[in-house]
């Protein structure tokens, strides 16, 4: 019978490659880790691991526990909250890591929405940019991972896992409350080439400076940038200053400052695209419930009505 324990250390090894770095997800001691996967190899009479000068890789017998492993480890743990749901103790709980905005301008809509269906259960959430989430599902630490990715430049997709849409996160122009553009409606991003800009880092590495950069060359300009920031709410802060307008996704305009006004950009604006992830096979109502939560959430705050069954 396979040890759940030892069974979880391997998962951790297998997802990071490194007996220190799962020693340290685990908070356990690097000898300890190696002891687990010592005494799982015994139990099951096969080596699953390999160690090489750059790390560990999967032997094909550990390719194989691999894909048992995460099914095996979600069971036990509903299992234990099926026993102790019919006991009366605790609650239904999914967990879920998203990247900050999302976790600021999604989660808490998304949070509200699944109470009301499911006063059962509980949401446990934690902030993680994008490897360290999937790290984190595919791990089984958590049941849902909140993700941006952009259709210019794709993140490397995971095995094991499934990539669900939940909205495209339109970028919006936030511009100082006297700025002369504050009374519109919307502007075009051509007619912004004067501007100094307000924006993301500019790298390209991740999904919003793509979708930046690739925005202001479909807009035929090079824009001349005065402040960049992965943190919007500086970018807001600096844009109700003056010294610039902003570039920024809707999702992270929910706690938009009194002094800055925010403006829809015309025509098809620029979006990042915002995803779930959930592991491949597993069928979880509570898990699917907050996918749509998700989806309600994002639809309130791009201000699309939510269209409600009628029986």
């Amino acid at each position: 019978m396979l040890d759940l324990k030892l069974l979880t250390t391997f998962r951790e090894v297998a997802v990071r490659g490194s007996f220190s770095d799962a020693a340290v997800a685990l908070d356990f001691t690097q000898p300890a880790v190696s002891q687990h996967i010592s005494r799982l190899e015994a139990a099951l009479g096969v080596r699953v691991l390999e160690r090489n000068a750059r790390g560990v890789s999967l032997t094909p017998a550990g390719e194989v526990l691999v894909r048992h492993a995460s099914a095996l480890l979600d069971a036990a743990r509903r299992a234990e909250e099926a026993v102790r749901d019919a006991a009366g103790v605790g609650r239904a709980q999914v967990r879920v890591a998203a990247f900050p905005s999302a976790a600021a301008g999604l989660l808490p809509g998304a949070t509200r929405d699944l109470r009301a269906r499911r006063p059962d259960a509980e949401l446990a959430l934690q902030v993680a940019e994008l490897e360290p989430a999937l790290d984190a599902l595919l791990a089984g630490r958590v049941d849902v991972a909140v993700i941006v990715d952009s259709e210019l430049s794709p993140a490397k997709r995971r095995t094991g896992v499934e990539y669900l849409p939940i909205c495209d996160d339109e970028m919006r122009i936030a511009v100082a409350a006297d700025h002369p553009l504050a009374t519109r409606t919307s502007v075009a991003l051509e007619e912004l080439s004067d501007e100094p800009f307000l924006i993301t880092e500019v790298a390209g590495t991740c999904a919003d400076s793509n979708v930046v950069l690739h925005a202001f060359a479909d807009a035929g300009f090079e824009p001349s940038v005065a402040f960049t920031s992965e943190d919007y709410q500086a970018l807001q802060g600096m844009a109700a200053s003056g010294i610039g307008v902003a570039m920024i996704p809707t999702m992270a305009l929910t706690s938009s400052r009194s002094d800055v006004v925010v403006l829809p950009l015309r025509g098809r604006a620029p979006a990042r695209q915002i995803l779930a992830v959930v592991r491949k096979g597993e069928q979880d109502p509570l898990t699917e419930h907050l996918v749509e939560a998700l989806r309600r959430s994002a639809r309130a705050l791009a201000g699309v009505p939510t269209l409600v069954a009628v029986a």
